[in-house]
């Protein structure tokens, strides 16, 4: 591979500054190398804006996966980042490839923006998407600290450190054995388990018998949270502005069509209206929606824009007022069921008394189902669906008012099919990495050399509620299953025997991941100036990259549709294949820390990575640290960026999707009025083989003071600048600024819009800014010693648009689809200790932030709230190890059971109805208990 004269003059910089000095001798002193460095120095010389967590931390404050960790800062952004939030086939932004996974958003940039290191070096990312690394695989039960840089480090690591790195480091030189249970429940009734048992072990000393071995294994076990057991989950809430905008209900609607039962629409009779209903339900007719489990009445005025026009609103309320519909929220998984495994194993020798070499073994298993309301779908004459004359659950409406109904012919219907079961999706994810190295002294300087191989496979398995087209229309042709079971009745034996016959399961789609990287660095006394010693590092860093997806692996055909193919499948997600793609990634780097004068120390970076189909980049780093007096201390620097696309983003897929909005188009509408209301339009969500990087500038200035001992306080300003932001570009951006991308919308001979391509572009600038802060104090007293720590992040600015033309605007405290930009995110936590006891009270305060904005999809009613509250909890875990070897943790998270706050942004933009799990927990008050065993 080809490397710039830039990035040889780095190598030869390094490398002649090392022969130069290479006969000096230093008396040896332990250093250790800090996260955003690769220099390795004394200890207490840092000064770089990193948070380390250790074990410690995280068990006496009762957090047992990186997840819970993450959660719980200011730094990370609040974004659909977890099981839940991924759990959504709706929505633009919506990816399918990321169920069941657990990301890092450090600033709310994205995951991909995140670099995620284990031991300093990288692991492969989710063999679905290919997009960020899956946060289950990281062996937390052998994790020793947690090392997060909150400062863009592309020039020490190359891509996807815009927004930070985490780094999560192993127990060295572990001795014994430990067993620990964890094991967590809700006070409130239902599910929403955890639990957790972890085996370490670890024999030799490196000091004493020249080796050191570990292996740590844990399992994982949590169970499913529904809607159904929380009252506040509920997708029901017209007073609030919160009701579901779907046309499906369990007891099914009767809908029109030429040459059906309903025609063309009916009146009702004693509705005191001559109306022409669209669409009618029995239950609604009788005011008893709510009499099938699940089912609500439809509120046509919710989702009438008042800027509609007088015809518009006829025909909502025609097609409204007596209609039923599905309450989603009590159906939707708050929490997901999830099985883990993780394991890691570490062996260290020491060759010799300045060489060590170590081989390192991880692997993981983590399996999440996602669960899905009912399948919904329309019947229709095309399909051969409509319930027949003779059929022997036909509904005569005419026997109940509805004046124009034709008991002579067929019904067509809408139906949410609640007897098929949740649609239930396991997403199933596991990595590896094998690791060998040396890492050693060399006279004065300190070297390292790793290489391992890496690779995850991801693939969905669909589990229940997902059907065959083929023998589904044949059934609801021939009337064999009931759409209108009344309340208190079922279907059939013979009708559930049916639907289970046509039941798909199997694996659905699958991806893979590989990463074979090569690296090598050098850092050491460079030479000294009067203020102090100049120190240097260089490396290289040589990766392989593959990626491929395979989709429908057992043949299924997923369709939006009642078909009749052999394979068809209703409504199963999918993307379509990418084939196994790779590239070469070659970096060389160079890094130096220059004492300018006393107490005034800069640190300089200058970083290139060439990519083999991407192209070249170039990234420096200034940093400084000046310590004018004990107490106080200024930090500060400027980095660039850049973020390469995923395997994914750059791949030409084109995955079928429907958009479920109303569209005018701006070019037929004039001549043809059937093209001012198109509803249904096909799309798809591309990748884009022209993707660049997206580039970023970056930079932060903080102080740290200590006015008396034991006490410290930070602030640190950032700023991050995106250009040509990688984004999805979505259907509705594409619509909604037709003139823009004209080119985008397909036609066909009549001119008619049949296709939108949305996906991936390199879109226009963002700015996002703010402050980290935070103090510390411990001091001990007579009734022991206490330790209070505050931390948190104030957003001053995120400021983003998707294209060049539309104005920036500011999403901090609003609502956004994808990441949530709160104001304000802080954690305290106050610690007790004496002797076998301790004790931690912890909060975490999320601000509020105004809720999605509804005019262009309806009217809010005047008792709505448009702010959704801001959110506060407090944890209590204590802390017992008195007795023999064993320590025992018990304590209650959510301590005051808070509930989530209430939001009533329609759920197919976020998932989550009347909360969201991007800011909310939904287990309530919950018992937690730890039990660890040392075996001495």
């Amino acid at each position: 591979m080809k490397l710039k004269p830039l990035a040889r003059c780095l190598v030869v910089v390094g490398l002649g500054a090392h022969a130069a000095a290479w006969a000096q001798e230093a008396q040896k002193i332990e250093r250790v190398e800090i996260t955003g460095s690769s220099i390795k120095r004394l200890k207490d010389e840092g000064a770089l804006p990193v948070q380390v967590i250790t074990d410690k931390e995280l068990a006496r404050k009762g957090i047992t996966s990186a997840e819970q960790m993450l959660r719980q800062l200011g730094v990370n952004g609040t974004g659909a980042d977890n099981a839940t939030s991924n759990n959504n086939v709706f929505g633009a932004e919506t990816d399918r490839l990321t169920g069941g996974t657990a990301n890092a958003n450090l600033r709310g940039l994205g995951p991909g923006s995140t670099l995620v290191l284990l031991n300093g070096r990288r692991v492969s990312t989710s063999g679905m998407s290919g997009g960020a690394v899956d946060l289950n695989s990281i062996p937390m039960a052998a994790i020793q600290r947690v090392e997060i840089l909150k400062d863009g480090a592309s020039a020490i690591y190359g891509t996807d450190a815009v927004g930070g790195v985490i780094n999560f480091i192993l127990k060295r030189d572990y001795q014994g054995a430990s067993v620990s249970l964890d094991y967590s429940t809700p006070f409130e009734s239902g599910g929403g388990q955890q639990r957790k048992a972890s085996i370490t072990g670890g024999w030799g000393s490196l000091e004493r018998d020249g080796y050191n071995m570990m292996v740590s294994l844990s399992l994982t076990d949590n169970s499913i949270l529904r809607g159904s057991d929380r009252d506040w989950a509920s997708g029901f809430n017209p007073a609030l502005g919160l009701s579901p905008n779907s046309s499906s209900s369990p007891f099914a609607n009767i809908i029109t069509g030429t040459g059906t039962a309903l025609g063309s629409g009916s009146a009702v009779a004693g509705s005191g209206d001559a109306v022409k209903f669209t669409r009618i339900n029995l239950l609604s007719l009788q005011g008893a929606c709510d009499q099938v489990t699940n089912g609500v009445q439809f509120q046509p005025g919710l989702w009438t824009p008042a800027s509609a026009s007088a015809a518009t609103k006829a025909a909502n309320y025609a097609s409204g007022r007596y209609l039923c519909n599905t309450d989603y929220g009590s159906q939707f998984m708050l929490a997901a069921p999830r099985k883990a495994e993780n394991l890691v194993a570490r062996s260290t020798f020491r060759v010799n008394e300045n060489t060590e070499a170590f081989l390192e073994i991880t692997a993981s298993r983590n399996r999440v189902k996602a669960e899905l309301t009912p399948a919904q779908f329309s019947t229709s004459a095309s399909t051969g669906t409509l319930y027949p004359v003779n059929g022997p659950y036909y509904l005569n409406l005419k026997n109940y008012g509805v004046t124009d109904f034709d008991p002579t012919k067929p019904i067509a219907y809408r139906w949410r099919a609640q007897d098929f079961g949740n649609r239930v999706i396991e997403n199933v994810d596991e990595n590896s990495r094998l690791l060998a190295g040396l890492e050693g002294d060399i006279g004065a300087y300190s070297y390292k050399l790793g290489a391992s191989i890496a690779g995850a496979k991801g693939y969905s398995n669909l589990i229940d509620g997902y059907v065959y087209t083929a023998p589904l229309v044949s059934a609801l042709s021939q009337g064999l299953i009931n759409p209108f079971v009344a309340p208190g009745q079922t279907q059939s034996k013979a009708a559930m025997d049916l639907i289970e016959s046509m039941k798909a399961r199997g694996r659905l789609q699958g991806g893979e991941t590989t990463l074979q990287q090569l690296d090598g660095s050098i850092s050491g006394d460079l030479f000294r100036l009067p203020a102090g010693m100049v120190q240097f590092a260089t490396g290289v860093d040589l990766r392989h990259e593959t990626y491929e997806f395979a989709p429908n692996a057992d043949g299924f055909n997923c369709i939006s549709t009642l078909g009749t193919g052999a394979r068809d499948v209703l409504l199963c997600p999918g993307n379509t294949a990418v084939p196994k793609v790779s590239r070469n990634i070659g970096a060389v780097y160079g890094e130096l820390a220059v004492p300018v004068i006393k107490n005034l120390d800069l640190q300089l970076a200058l970083r290139h990575d060439q990519y083999s189909k991407i192209g070249g980049t170039t990234n420096p780093k200034v940093g400084f640290r000046w310590q004018p007096a004990q107490m106080v201390l200024f930090r500060g620097s400027y980095n660039t960026g850049f973020k390469a696309p995923s395997f994914q983003q750059l791949s030409p897929n084109t995955a079928p999707r429907d958009y479920t909005g109303t569209w005018s188009d701006p070019v037929r509408c004039p001549t043809d009025p059937t093209q001012c209301s198109i509803i249904g339009l096909d799309y798809t969500d591309s990748g884009n083989p022209n993707l660049k990087p997206e580039k970023s500038k970056q930079g932060t200035l903080g102080v740290v003071v200590s006015p008396f001992a034991d006490f410290n306080a930070f602030a640190d300003y950032w700023r991050v600048d995106l250009d040509q932001r990688i984004r999805k570009l979505t259907v509705t951006d594409v619509l909604n600024n037709y003139a823009l991308f004209p080119n985008r919308v397909q036609r066909d001979a009549n001119g008619n819009a049949t296709l939108v391509e949305a996906g991936w572009i390199n879109a226009a600038d963002s700015t996002t800014r703010g402050i980290d802060w935070g103090m510390s104090y411990q001091f001990k007293h007579s009734t022991g010693t206490w330790l209070a720590n505050l931390t948190g992040t104030h957003m001053l600015q995120a400021k983003e648009r998707a294209f060049y033309g539309q104005p920036l605007l500011d999403y901090v405290g609003k609502f956004s689809t994808r990441t949530l930009y709160l104001r304000d995110k802080l954690n305290a936590d106050l610690t007790w200790s004496r002797d076998v006891w301790s004790a931690t009270l912890s909060t975490v305060y999320k601000s509020g932030y105004t809720d999605q904005d509804m005019s262009a999809k309806g009217v809010l009613p005047a008792t709505a709230n448009t702010r959704v509250a801001s959110y506060t909890t407090f944890d209590l875990f204590g802390t017992y190890s008195g007795f023999k070897n064993t320590t025992l943790t018990v304590g209650i998270r959510n301590l005051l059971d808070r509930a989530p706050p209430f939001t009533h942004h329609d759920v197919d933009d976020v998932a989550g109805a009347g909360w969201d799990p991007r800011v909310a927990d939904p287990y309530g008050r919950t018992l937690a208990v730890s039990m660890k065993y040392d075996f001495k």
